[in-house]
């Protein structure tokens, strides 16, 4: 008896569900009430916009340089143990010496030259991304000011959406005319 009232709640609820959703509003029921709401992909933006491509490629400069210094401090130190490798045996102890302290040196070098490059890149890498989103949320707040958007949302918080409510491509739009 119990199962049986279990499956007659269900087919009330179902049946209720069904009778809501045929009673829900037409689609434009935002456009009816006078609510606008605006959807924006930041990913989108962060990727097409021109000055976040600008500022990408000019950060990818500035590694690329980064990685040409590691790599010669990397040769430094495989030269430096190439020459300790091929001493030769009857060489002094104090040679040895000096050429081992030398390449602790040059590792210590290398080894805070890795670190203070990551360092030094991820606060750049951060400061670029809130400079860059800094600027499309305020293209955001004043366009959503100019058309009485009521909230923007964006697109990855939004399970479901209908288009007509992205304004991405303006955002876009509003951002590179903003940054010739």
């Amino acid at each position: 008896m119990p199962r049986l009232s279990g499956i007659l709640f269900i087919a009330a609820l179902f049946s209720l569900v069904l009778t809501s959703a045929h009673a829900a509003p037409p689609r434009s029921a935002a456009a009816t009430t006078g609510v606008k709401i605006g959807i924006v992909d930041m990913q989108k933006v962060l990727r097409e916009a021109k000055a976040a491509k600008a500022a990408r490629a000019a950060f990818e400069k500035e590694l690329e340089a980064k990685r040409i210094q590691i790599a010669n401090k990397e040769k430094e130190a495989r030269d430096l143990e190439g020459e300790i490798n091929r001493l030769d045996p009857t060489a002094s102890l104090e040679v040895r010496r000096q050429k081992a302290d030398k390449l602790k040196h040059v590792m210590r070098e290398l080894n805070n030259l890795k670190q203070d490059t990551e360092e030094e890149l991820k606060r750049k890498e951060m400061e670029m991304a809130q400079k860059i989103l800094g600027e499309i949320m305020a293209v955001v707040r004043n366009y959503a000011r100019n058309e009485r958007l009521v909230a923007v949302f964006e697109r990855g918080a939004v399970m479901v959406a209908d288009e007509a409510i992205d304004i991405t491509d303006r955002i876009l739009k509003i951002y590179d005319g903003q940054k010739r």
